[in-house]
């Protein structure tokens, strides 16, 4: 059972005017989140946030306890930054904010992408999207030149291949890879430290996007309601 009865999502529409303690408390967030000792770090936050179109926080009794960011890039609807405070995850909390996200920016049939090491964010993106990698699957011809233009506009210069960025991250974005049942495929195609990620990218219709959204928040306890507003 959920532990409040209320999640907020705020849809930030100028998220460039964000004043410095609205930015520590989103730092604080990401640093528990990603659970390694001083990473994310401040800049990466801000590069994470201010850029995207989209930028929304979910909170909980006025306390924010997770954002998510979304942008469009190569042509395709791009999620750029997601994290939940440690206390509120395994909630729904992430893919909430995330799905509304892609769908403010998403056309009526779309690529959906994101760059990650985390093997339940890539099964998110399965599920909903239809996204690749896949373990011995091709991805169709569409989807396999998105990956490739995402992977080109992210870094131009890195190496990829196969839906793997070689060296996205200066180093390893977790102490610990969160456990799950894709981790066995994420742990052959990445080498974590040296900061792999995986490129990922699927279409889906936005008919498609809104039933799963819908979904998300019916199997929750707790009610969801949507603030549309400027600043925190």
């Amino acid at each position: 059972m959920d532990v409040f009865g209320k999640l907020q999502l705020n849809l930030h529409e100028n998220p460039e005017h964000l004043d410095d303690s609205s930015l520590d408390r989103l730092v604080e967030v990401a640093q528990s989140a990603f659970d390694k000792d001083g990473q994310p770090t401040y800049d990466d936050v801000v590069e994470h946030i201010v850029p995207a179109s989209t930028f929304i926080t979910a909170e909980v009794d006025d306390q924010i306890v997770g954002f998510s960011s979304t942008d469009r890039l190569a042509d395709t609807t791009y999620a750029v930054g997601l994290a939940v405070e440690e206390d509120f995850q395994e909630l729904g909390i992430g893919k909430i904010a995330r799905t509304y996200g892609v769908l403010q920016e998403m056309q009526e049939e779309d690529i959906v992408s994101t760059r990650t090491q985390n093997p339940a964010v890539l099964s998110y993106m399965q599920e909903l999207f239809n996204a690749y990698p896949r373990r011995e699957e091709p991805a169709p011809d569409n989807v396999e030149a998105s990956l490739r233009d995402v992977a080109e506009a992210l870094d131009p210069e890195a190496e990829f291949e196969d839906g793997v960025m070689k060296e996205a991250y200066p180093e390893a974005m977790y102490d610990d890879i969160p456990d799950h049942e894709l981790k066995e495929l994420t742990d052959e195609l990445l080498d974590y430290e040296a900061g792999d990620a995986l490129v990922v990218a699927g279409e889906a219709s936005r008919g498609e996007v809104e039933e799963a959204y819908e979904a998300l928040v019916d199997r929750r306890d707790y009610d969801v309601e949507v603030v549309r507003g400027d600043v925190l």
